[in-house]
């Protein structure tokens, strides 16, 4: 049963996760993945949007992406929690 429709876990999911960084010229993004068991995947991305090499563009850290359940929680996921949840898509 899908208790949430994609419309708006999308909607939860970008408010939540895209964002400028605090780091001049990067944001993050938020990038749907599919449905699993529980809810809506979605991935986090980070883009540079400096006229720059990819060799010279920083590193980021943090969560792999969300989880917007069929309740309407959205839970960040660490990356090993994302890949697993990954491996789950309809």
């Amino acid at each position: 049963m899908q208790g949430m429709s994609l419309d708006r876990a999308k909607v939860l999911a970008e408010a939540h996760g895209s964002f400028p960084l605090e780091v001049d010229g990067y944001r993050q993004t938020v990038i749907f993945r599919g449905r699993v068991p529980r809810g809506w995947l979605f991935g986090y991305r980070i883009v540079c949007d400096l006229n720059i090499p990819v060799e010279e563009q920083e590193l980021f850290a943090g969560a792999g992406g969300c989880l917007v359940t069929d309740g309407g929680q959205l839970f960040d996921l660490a990356v090993p929690d994302f890949v697993g949840l990954a491996h789950e898509l309809d």
